[in-house]
């Protein structure tokens, strides 16, 4: 494994950034009948994956890291924003309140997309800080 560690060219991080957003959106559907924080978990392990094996595998630096998971952070943040506020719109217009649908979907979202946010970002930073602390320790072994 010692031999893989460090090799990819340091743009492959965006690759792993945005497979963690994809992989990781797919993870929590999979998991949602298990509960939100069993999907919360979920989701955090798969940016904390992500973010260690592109920085682990990678030349990139820290700060490259740090952005690509930043900006994925964002992403999925930005995806769960548009999901939810569509489905409380949804389902108040189905109710007859279409009027409020739209303010009580765009709170409710917000409040969902800072939540993602938050977890996305934690894990993608902690598994890129993790990553390049592993890649050093390997590097001068």
């Amino acid at each position: 494994m010692n031999e893989k560690i460090g090799k990819l060219s340091a743009h492959w991080v965006w690759l792993f950034a945005l497979a963690a957003v994809v992989v990781g959106v797919g993870a929590a559907y999979a998991t949602a009948g298990l509960g939100s924080k069993v999907s919360s978990a979920v989701y955090f392990g798969v940016f904390l994956t992500s973010g260690f094996a592109a920085t682990a595998l990678t030349k990139a630096k820290a700060l490259l890291s740090l952005s690509a998971f930043l900006l994925a952070s964002l992403l999925s943040a930005a995806s769960y924003y548009v999901v939810t506020m569509q489905a409380v719109a949804e389902t108040t217009s189905a109710l007859g309140a279409a009027e409020a649908g739209g303010a009580l979907g765009a709170a409710i979202g917000i409040f969902v997309a800072v939540i993602t946010f938050f977890v996305s970002a934690a894990g993608g930073v902690g598994g890129a800080l993790a990553g390049l602390r592993a890649r050093k320790q390997l590097a001068a072994a």
